[in-house]
């Protein structure tokens, strides 16, 4: 009757055609799985063999001649799979908990609690690691959420699942365990602050102890009148890694930036695309978009708009390396003095600087770093361009605040005639404008 299952086929003329129908009929309880809810289960005949599907659940059981002996759930323990619990859950706004020692998904309703998701992350911590899946629509928690090692929390996209964080002065997300944190995924939601006209939390802030391999997929943060991204003194995240985020209606104008590192320490940290259209209803300052003590940071992307003011500010001994600057600001208090800062002597890299509105007294400025009293060495600076009637600059492309040290030079991909000095310094010829090297064809 099938190919899989080799059902009998009574044979033409047969008498007793009942015969192999009836084995046939005998083999379907084993054959076919029975589904129904998981409250339902006793209603059937747990015969050896038989297998049952719980579809509220996602709990699989397999007949042992007398009971139904659970042998997993399909979507728990951080598998590929959604069960039809987890997403039935899901659509009825829970907070779903999959623990990777737990044989069924958890969830936590909203409605039931302040801190729906940090319940959800202390089910699966309890339960060795495993995943947070959140549902469409807004999420309330009076925050912080305080993510543990080897836990992901996910959502179905930005613009479906949104967390707002309610108390004004709570973080979004910290990082703040007394051992660290390692291995931690976001990804896949918005994280809304209170808003308003007072200050707020930071949005992801990194205290306390260091955090490792966290990896931040898409997220979109607005409604932070602060800091959206803070790494405080004396902490290193590392090999952390960061693929998109976009950050809207955020005030950062009385912090030193959008992104802060403050630390002097914490390596190979990587961002793809940072989008930033920061406000200034609160500071009336613009925002400075990121901002590097110490540490290595490199970014594919950096797009702005908004009152972004300074779009990249380098001091002490922070590694830099930066692929593009998109630099288009649309509603700043003030021109900011350059839109490219680089002080002290750490490395830094920037590819290129595109311009398309705003004003800013130079492109690039390089001066002298008062936090650790050097002066500003080894910094490549890629090629600018202006696009656009509503971009200018005030005055030249560079300003040398600072000579540099002629055993650690630093080059600009331009001409001479590009770069002004406004120190009083000896003169060292540490800086090289590399736009009359070489043989012209």
């Amino acid at each position: 009757m099938t190919d899989n299952h080799q059902y009998e086929t009574p044979a033409a003329g047969t008498l007793d055609w009942d015969e192999p129908l009836n084995r046939n009929f005998e083999r379907i309880d084993t054959d076919v799985e029975l589904r129904d809810a998981d409250a339902n289960r006793s209603n059937y005949v747990a015969k050896a063999g038989a297998k049952f599907l719980a579809t509220d659940t996602g709990n699989v059981y397999l007949g042992d001649g007398g009971s139904w002996v659970q042998l997993g759930t399909i979507g728990a323990g951080g598998g590929s799979g959604d069960g039809s619990g987890v997403t039935a859950l899901l659509l009825d706004g829970h907070v779903v908990a999959l623990g990777r020692n737990n044989s069924a998904p958890q969830s936590v309703d909203p409605a039931t609690t302040a801190t729906p998701i940090q319940d959800a992350l202390d089910i699966v911590d309890a339960a060795g690691g495993g995943e947070v899946r959140l549902p469409a629509g807004v999420v309330e928690e009076t925050g912080p959420i305080r993510p543990y090692e080897e836990t992901q929390l996910l959502g179905l996209g930005a613009d479906i699942s949104k967390i707002a964080i309610t108390d004004r002065s709570a973080d979004g997300i910290l990082f703040d365990r007394e051992s660290g944190v390692s291995r931690v995924k976001l990804d896949g939601f918005a994280l809304n602050g209170p808003a308003g006209d007072q200050p707020t939390g930071v949005a992801i802030h990194h205290t306390n102890r260091d955090t490792q391999d966290l990896f931040v997929g898409r997220l979109v943060l607005w409604g932070w009148n602060n800091s959206v991204y803070r790494v405080d003194e004396g902490v290193g995240p590392f090999q952390c890694r960061h693929e998109q985020l976009t950050i809207y209606e955020c005030d950062a104008g009385d912090q030193d930036g959008l992104f802060e590192f403050r630390s002097w320490y914490g390596p190979a940290n990587w961002f793809g695309t940072i989008a930033a259209y920061p406000s200034a209803t609160v500071s009336g300052q613009n925002t400075t978009v990121f901002f590097s003590r110490g540490g290595t940071q490199t970014v594919d992307f950096l797009t702005m708009g908004g009152s972004s003011g300074v779009a990249v500010d380098q001091t002490w001994d922070s590694h830099l390396h930066f692929g593009n600057v998109h630099w288009e600001p649309t509603t700043n208090p003030s021109d900011p003095p350059a839109i490219v800062r680089l002080r002290g002597h750490g490395i830094a890299v920037i590819g290129s600087v595109k311009h398309v509105t705003g004003v800013a007294d130079y492109v690039y400025e390089l001066g002298y770093d008062s936090y650790n009293g050097r002066g500003p060495n080894r910094k490549i600076l890629g090629p600018y361009i202006e696009l656009g009637a509503e971009a200018d600059i005030a005055n030249t492309f560079v300003n040398l605040a600072y000579p540099v040290d002629p055993a650690e030079p630093s080059l600009y991909q331009g001409s001479p005639d590009d770069v002004t000095v406004t120190h009083s310094e000896e003169a060292t010829g540490g800086f090289r404008a590399l736009g009359t090297a070489g043989t012209g064809f």
